[in-house]
């Protein structure tokens, strides 16, 4: 498992999804000179440990809570961000976060949901929106047979994780398009939707309520 969250981490760093995240989260809390954020289903959290870094470098305050189902990605979790005080980890499930309404200024949830069925994405993003402020930012892969052959082919290259080499191509198959992730955002209640493509077939959807 930690080979498996060590490739992750380098297809944040490299393929785009930090850049993403920092570039969308940036403009949503323009002007803001402290920031609370709540991490759905965080891995190894180092997407909170960029966040943080940017914070510190932006002189922006910062609180990032952390959340992962699973106990033991949890304290994989913890033993990366260590010297990051700024961050709080814990066990909890993304279907029924464990924080009052409007806790979080954003919540993020990055390669994700293409795990779940629609049901459960749509369920998901309903409860990013009930904790959220200025809701969500989601990043996920964006189905593409061109995707799938990319990623293969990179991760018979650059790992021997076997557990990276059967996911990584598999979780682009599983992924949503652009219309079924707009669409699971409205079912959940998002009034204000944007989506964007990015570099390396990511799509990224900022979603708001009322």
């Amino acid at each position: 498992m930690e080979g498996s969250l060590s490739d992750l981490r380098t297809v944040n760093r490299y393929l785009g999804d930090t850049r993403a995240l920092l570039k969308h989260l940036s403009r949503k809390v323009q002007g803001q000179q402290h920031i609370s954020v709540l991490d759905v289903a965080t891995g190894s959290a180092d997407l909170p440990v960029a966040l943080v870094e940017w914070a510190r470098k932006n002189g922006i305050g910062i609180q990032v809570t952390a959340v992962d189902l699973n106990s033991r990605i949890v304290e994989i979790a913890r033993k990366y961000a260590t010297g990051y005080p700024e961050i709080k980890l814990l066990v909890a499930d993304a279907l029924q976060l464990p924080f009052r309404d409007h806790s979080f200024d954003v919540v993020l949830c990055s390669k994700t949901l293409h795990h779940m069925k629609e049901p459960e994405a749509v369920r998901a993003m309903k409860e990013m929106l009930r904790v959220a402020r200025r809701g969500f930012i989601v990043i996920d892969l964006r189905r593409s047979w061109v995707a799938y052959a990319l990623i293969y082919v990179l991760t018979r290259i650059f790992t021997s994780n076997r557990m990276t080499r059967y996911d990584g191509p598999l979780s682009v198959l599983k992924a949503f398009t652009v219309g079924e992730l707009r669409a699971c955002a409205a079912k959940a209640g998002a009034t204000t939707i944007d989506v964007h493509r990015e570099p390396f077939w990511l799509l990224v959807v900022s979603g708001e309520s009322a």
